[in-house]
């Protein structure tokens, strides 16, 4: 079992809570303005934990004219779930 950052956590649970999942995409830079309060170390682990996500498929992008957004992969749900808890 991976450990995340709690930025991460954070930005996860707030997908899943906005029921994020599926074809239900927000812009990238909104979800990374949610853990804007963090420390600057924080903040940099939290940001490698979430290209981690997007690199291992719990987090899918779909590719805008204006931005990248980002959803939650419907098949990883479970793993998000334990992920988060």
């Amino acid at each position: 079992m991976v450990q995340l950052s709690t930025g991460c956590i954070a930005i996860l649970r707030k997908l899943l809570n906005q029921r994020r999942i599926g074809g239900k995409h927000i812009p990238e830079t909104l979800c990374l303005r949610w853990v804007k309060h963090l420390s600057k170390d924080e903040h940099k682990i939290a940001l490698k934990d979430w290209e981690w996500c997007i690199k291992e498929g719990l987090v899918l992008t779909k590719s805008k004219p204006s931005a990248r957004h980002v959803f939650l992969n419907p098949k990883r749900l479970p793993e998000i779930y334990d992920l988060v808890k």
